[in-house]
């Protein structure tokens, strides 16, 4: 399962590696004037027809604000393709205008003014721009959408949001919005990667939209409209209302399906039940995905899994020195050996919690991590300082009791579950009593992880172009009664010195400033053993050609995943 966390990006490449296993395994322009960046020219392709694509997870719920959006399958089935947003990530993952926008501010045009206090950005939004019902996109919505991402119960999380003091709408396509303080991620603020725009006239309740959009968005801004969705499927259909000629869709409907098993999902595209499928790439679904037709395309993505631990009072994990003492304890290069290697040859450990080093210059040399290796020595050392000591049994132990420590993952996900069979035996050598602890995807994102009813976990967490990491790691982002259960800091981390960094690191304009500012954050972290970084994530596309064609490997990098151009997309 992938979690998400608040965008910001940055520009990655193919990797050659995993153009290597592509090759082992099968064969492996811009939008309108009206800003978007990521069209394609549409008219290329065939117009008409229906196709069927796979899910690797699946949303019990898809309201793109609240607690539903706390997976990155969210967003990849229903906003990306329906809501509208103000600045949006081409392919190259670099900010830019969407076809909502006539162009991206700037210092040069006057968009962006100001510092501090004074820091404001404005945006035009494009006078073609209307909802699916033919009313305007106006910036009225634009201040309406501001307050939902506030004032909404549940809402996952309000970083960013909460940065800005008012927004004012001088006419209907403009929308001025002031800032509190200085704040580089200005574009991740209902753009981005996961932010939105609503329709205000949709929500006559006022701003409030925890107990709506569970099942269904009513109205469209985007290429496509949400005709339905449920436990079994969504559909999508065109919305040939929509203003940019270059992203009204060639397809005339697209229907997912869940696919949360990785023998499933591989046997549903290759036997033809579905046209497409975005897994996760493992050992045992890469091989499969050889001959039959089928075509694969590896990339890197903005994407990287680590092994997180719950801090929660009450919790095991929350001893720093279990923390640190597990650490030593998982050998990561053994990991990187046996569960990934197979499927990624030149894969290598990632040492920064929460930034990749062929990403942006936030993950530097020194980096952090790079001296924890397995090393038994260490592992008794920090033990024993929290009073633990070897039973007969060989096992660590304190005032008589075992602690059990509970691994959490998402069920069905091979390559995890194979990560589980070989490192809890190895683990039990090592002195922890480990068990599976695992949940099916909804549950574990939307319920266990907000409740921090869990005591470890291994997922993928989502970067960006800015390094900000305040919403899943500031102690105001710990979901709880002081944020009404806000926030994505599902790990229950708090230390003052890493708060006041992100603080300053947040508002921070001048670049050099600011990675000084995170490599000191990812040293505190490193101290605290927030996290054990395993490795950047790759990504894997795989489609029978003979239902789909199109610039299927355009977003191939890009963490909308992707289908997010599926638009320009068509029948052979």
């Amino acid at each position: 399962m992938i979690h998400r966390r608040k965008f910001p990006l940055r520009f990655l490449v193919l990797g050659m590696a995993l153009a290597l296993v592509l090759a082992a395994c099968g064969s492996s322009s811009k939008s309108s004037s009206s800003g978007g960046s990521s069209g394609s020219a549409a008219a290329a392709g065939k117009k008409g027809g229906a196709v069927v694509f796979g899910a690797e997870q699946w949303p019990e719920c898809i309201n793109p604000i609240t607690q539903c959006a706390n997976s990155s399958w969210l967003q990849w089935l229903v906003p990306i393709h329906v809501l509208p947003r103000l600045m949006e990530l081409d392919e190259k993952n670099q900010f830019v205008a969407s076809p909502l926008l006539t162009e991206a501010p700037t210092t040069a045009n006057g968009g962006i003014t100001g510092e501090g206090k004074a820091f404001t950005v404005t945006y035009h939004l494009n006078p073609a721009a209307k909802w699916d019902d033919a009313t305007p996109i106006t910036s009225a919505d634009v201040q309406f959408t501001l307050q939902a991402y506030l004032k909404s119960k549940g809402s996952l999380s309000t970083v960013g949001y909460d940065k800005v003091s008012s927004i004012d709408a001088p006419d209907p396509q403009t929308a001025v919005v002031h800032f509190t303080q200085s704040y580089p991620d200005w574009p991740d603020v209902l753009g981005g990667f996961s932010g939105v725009i609503l329709e205000k006239a949709k929500f006559p309740k006022g701003p409030d939209t925890g107990s709506t959009m569970a099942t269904s968005i009513g109205f469209s801004g985007g290429p496509w409209k949400l005709q339905s969705f449920s436990k079994d499927k969504e559909v999508l259909v065109r919305n040939d209302a929509y203003w940019d000629a270059a992203r009204v869709p060639l397809l005339d409907q697209v229907t997912f399906v869940p696919l949360t098993e990785t023998t499933k999902e591989v046997q549903a595209l290759k036997t033809g039940q579905v046209a497409a499928i975005y897994p996760q790439p493992a050992p045992d679904n890469v091989p499969q995905l050889n001959g039959n037709g089928l075509k694969t395309l590896f990339g890197t993505t903005t994407q990287y899994e680590n092994i997180w631990f719950n801090e929660k009072p009450g919790k095991p994990f929350e001893d720093k020195n279990l923390r640190a003492a597990f650490s030593y304890a998982f050998d990561r290069q053994l990991f990187l050996n046996d569960i990934v290697k197979p499927f990624d040859p030149t894969v290598t450990q990632l040492n920064c919690a929460a930034w990749l080093p062929a990403v942006g210059s936030w993950c530097v040399d020194p980096e952090p991590w790079a001296d924890i290796s397995a090393d038994s020595a260490k592992v008794d050392q920090y033990m024993t300082a929290s009073g633990y000591a070897k039973n007969s049994a060989g096992m660590y132990a304190k005032d008589g009791k075992v602690p059990t420590l509970k691994w959490m993952i998402n069920t069905g996900n091979k390559r995890r579950e194979d990560t589980q069979a070989e490192f809890i035996p190895l683990l039990k050598k090592a002195g922890f009593n480990v068990v599976t602890d695992n949940s099916d995807a909804d549950t574990e994102f939307q319920k266990r992880l907000p409740a921090g009813d869990y005591d470890f976990s291994m997922f993928i967490e989502v970067t960006s172009p800015d390094p900000s990491v305040t919403s899943i790691l500031a102690t105001n982002s710990i979901p709880g009664p002081a944020n009404q259960g806000q926030g994505q800091n599902q790990f229950w981390y708090s230390n003052k010195q890493a708060d006041d960094l992100m603080t300053a690191s947040d508002q921070e304009l001048d670049v050099t400033k600011r990675q000084d500012q995170i490599h000191q954050l990812d040293g505190i972290l490193r101290q605290d053993f927030v996290t054990l970084p395993l490795y950047g994530f790759p990504s894997l596309m795989a489609w029978q050609p003979s239902q789909i064609t199109g610039p299927i490997e355009q977003f191939i990098n890009n963490p909308e995943s992707n289908f997010w151009n599926m638009y320009a997309w068509s029948k052979p």
